[in-house]
């Protein structure tokens, strides 16, 4: 609840400083090493936008993978399974590079 209010006060806070009128799409990133639930995040932005510029807003969601850096061999990977493991020289000294980032992108308004 607390992430899907959050993007709302976003969303309304740039909604309203261009003199929109209605929200009509909330466009966010969001990590996957942020366990959002896509489907819980999408009720949860709906139920809170109610009464609100963005009541009747889609909110599109893309997650994207975690992803880590050897500090061995320097390789950048997609983590696959939880797995920090370099799948070039098999180190486990991996620095978390990608997947915790959460960012609203873009608003489409009216």
């Amino acid at each position: 609840m607390t992430i899907a209010q959050s993007i709302l006060d976003i969303a309304i806070a740039a909604a309203e400083k261009e003199g929109a009128q209605r929200i009509i799409k909330v466009n966010v990133v969001a990590g996957e090493l942020r366990g959002i639930e896509p489907m819980q995040l999408t009720f949860c932005f709906g139920l809170m936008a109610e009464n609100t510029i963005a009541s009747a807003a889609n909110l599109g969601l893309e997650i994207t993978p975690a992803k880590g850096r050897c500090k061995a061999c320097e390789e950048i990977f997609t983590v696959k399974d939880y797995q920090y493991v370099c799948p070039k020289c098999r180190s486990g000294d991996i620095q978390t590079v990608g997947g915790t980032e959460l960012r609203v992108i873009d608003i489409e308004v009216e």
